[in-house]
């Protein structure tokens, strides 16, 4: 925090399918309010806490201009390729002007964001020409941050500024350091945190399955937990799943006197909601046939109406009283033409009827069955951890499936005795992020999910070492890429912990110290290179003065572990060098006198730090 208070504290929720952001005054703690009344599109949308996550871009003169988001960006895309269709239709024009130029509907591009291991490719695809995926998500974090100020100062003053705003945005626990640095980059590039303009108060990052855990608890009654029992939550949005365990440590009639500890690592996956969406067209393309495709090529504005027609089915399916039921989908009118067409051309025996697809509820459970037993093993792989779990929440957009509840509910009933899922299960995250940020003692501890440490060079080990990472440093031989390990996969950490180790210059006369701060996802890898060993970090120390001390000259390179952003500190022990420097992880590459980027490859070098 800065020195001043911030008088708001908002919590965005980025989704991949929508997103949503909640508030509250911190002179009212206890009231967060959901923001519900997003611009409309001209359809029949009925209220809702999140509005779409799309925008619309023109390509104008070669640049691309953004136009709308939200409800109206797919409205809008819609109204030009019908304009231009009609226009087509009437014959071609002499005044090019009157010819509206079609821009490109952009959606689910939060998904850019997952590290690539876990791209599913049928339901991520690589976004249409046009701007990166930065651009993208600053522009739309912009236009929700422009509403996000318009709605405060209609509910807490004209004089409200973006300045006494503190912003919490939550991402999703299987994101990797890059997904986290660059959401952080472009709420700054929004004008949101930082600059001119930005609010004054550090941008604070929120895992959304504890933000939705926190939200829970405060919608259960009090008897419903006790110190020592053990949650799961499920956070099931659009794009991720998001699975958390935690104990409860310590309860009372206030907020903040909630307390809980993460048992296990957290766990999650490309599996939310939008890829039941992208089975549905893969059915789609099997069931009518090559014509759909098509049909899309040339109206490519029929793939969001049969999307349209698909989320009120999906969110209907399994409800109470239509089990085994099929279910009908009302099919776009150039569709039902090109599929008659089609079908009269390639001899194929004529439909009953060709504007509805009936789909039965066999072929509807097919649809969704891969992605729900996706979410179910998950959860069931955290029980296996801890098997003494008293709740199980779900919550998240796709919880509002009555057919995902369902499984769930139907396979874990005899091993855990509460599972719920709240009302209005896609507001839990963002109003959770707005109650942790007023409560952030909340979460006691953490379990590291990756196992972190320091490239350094020790003493070889002719017998386990490889004779390339020799080398010899006055007499002594020593091994190169080793890793000093500072905490493991698996180890718990309490939030704010602090390890430290000392390092001294790997070679005489020295002037710079390199630094390279390495994961893995093993527990206890040796050495800095392989492919389970990522680069999260690299920067080097100006270790140039008192050079008399030679290798005697030591650095203490601290890392604190426990928090959503990990920090990294280097201070100078016995020597003189400017003070300290200090890094935050998600982190963006920066320069200064004191800690500069690396520019050559020290990892195939010699002269490391070594420890002391």
């Amino acid at each position: 925090m800065a020195n001043s208070r911030p008088r708001v504290i908002v919590g965005l929720d980025f989704g991949t399918t929508f997103s949503g952001f909640a508030f509250a005054h911190i002179s009212d703690p206890e009231k967060v309010y959901n923001f519900f009344d997003y611009p409309k599109g001209g359809g029949a949308e009925k209220p809702y806490c999140k509005t779409l996550s799309g925008s619309y871009y023109k390509d104008v003169g070669g640049v691309w201009q953004f136009k709308s988001w939200g409800f109206p960006a797919r409205a809008e895309y819609t109204k030009d390729i019908m304009a231009m269709r009609k226009q087509r239709g009437n014959g071609p024009s002499n005044d090019h002007r009157l010819q509206p130029a079609v821009g490109t509907y952009y959606t689910k591009f939060k998904l850019q964001l997952a590290s690539k291991e876990m791209v599913v490719p049928t339901a991520q695809g690589s976004l249409p020409p046009g701007p990166p995926v930065n651009v993208l998500i600053t522009d739309y974090l912009r236009e929700m941050g422009a509403l996000v100020l318009k709605t405060l100062r209609n509910s807490y003053g004209e004089q409200l500024s973006k300045q006494a705003i503190q912003w919490c945005v939550t991402v999703p626990s299987i994101w990797d350091n890059a997904a986290k640095a660059a959401m952080k980059t472009c709420m700054t590039s929004a004008g949101l945190v930082n600059g001119v303009d930005g609010s004054r108060h550090p941008l604070i990052m929120v895992l959304e399955p504890e933000a939705a855990s926190f939200f829970c608890h405060k919608v259960m009654s009090e008897q419903v937990l006790r110190v020592g029992d053990k949650l799961l939550v499920a956070d099931i949005g659009g794009g991720t799943s998001d699975i958390v365990v935690q104990e409860v440590v310590s309860v009372g009639e206030s907020a903040s006197a909630y307390r809980v500890r993460e048992v296990t690592t957290s766990s999650g996956g490309l599996c939310g909601g939008t890829y039941v969406d992208a089975r549905y067209m893969e059915f789609l393309h099997k069931t009518i046939g090559p014509c759909l495709q098509a049909c899309l090529n040339e109206h490519p504005n029929i793939c969001l109406q049969l999307i349209q027609a698909w989320e009120l089915t999906k969110a209907n399916f399994g409800e109470k009283g239509s089990i085994g039921e099929s279910t009908d989908i009302t099919l776009p009118g150039k569709l039902i033409s090109k599929w008659e067409e089609y079908d009269r051309r390639m001899g194929i025996p004529e439909r009953d009827v060709y504007d509805e697809l009936e789909i039965s509820f066999q072929e509807m459970q097919s649809i969704f069955d891969p992605v729900v037993e996706q979410n179910v093993q998950l959860i069931a792989d955290q029980l296996k951890q801890v098997p003494r779990v008293k709740v199980l929440v779900v919550v998240g957009g796709f919880a509002g499936s009555p057919y995902l509840m369902d499984c769930i509910r139907r396979r874990f009933a005899g091993k855990v005795p509460q599972i719920i899922s709240p009302p209005n299960p896609g507001s839990a995250v963002c109003q959770g992020a707005v109650m942790l940020a007023l409560n952030p003692d909340t979460v006691l501890s953490r379990v590291c999910k990756k196992t972190y440490g320091i490239e350094c060079t020790e003493l070889f080990d002719e017998k386990i070492d490889p004779p390339q990472s020799k080398f010899d440093v006055g007499g002594e031989l020593r091994c190169n890429n080793r890793i000093k390990i500072y905490v493991r996969k698996g180890d718990k950490v309490d939030v704010n912990s602090c390890i430290s180790e000392r390092f001294h210059p790997g070679e005489h006369k020295m002037k710079r110290m390199p630094f390279k701060l390495f994961s893995s996802d093993e527990r206890d890898p040796r050495y800095t290179f392989g492919k389970n060993v990522k680069l999260e970090l690299e920067f080097w120390i100006d270790i140039s003065q008192d050079m008399r001390l030679d290798q005697e000259r030591l650095v203490k390179v601290s890392l604190f572990f426990g928090g959503s952003s990990m920090v990294i500190k280097a201070e100078a022990m016995n020597f003189s060098a400017g003070g300290f420097e200090q890094f935050e992880l998600p982190v963006e590459r920066r320069r200064s006198p004191g800690m500069i980027a690396v520019e050559a490859d020290w990892s195939l070098g010699f002269g490391g730090p070594g420890v002391e």
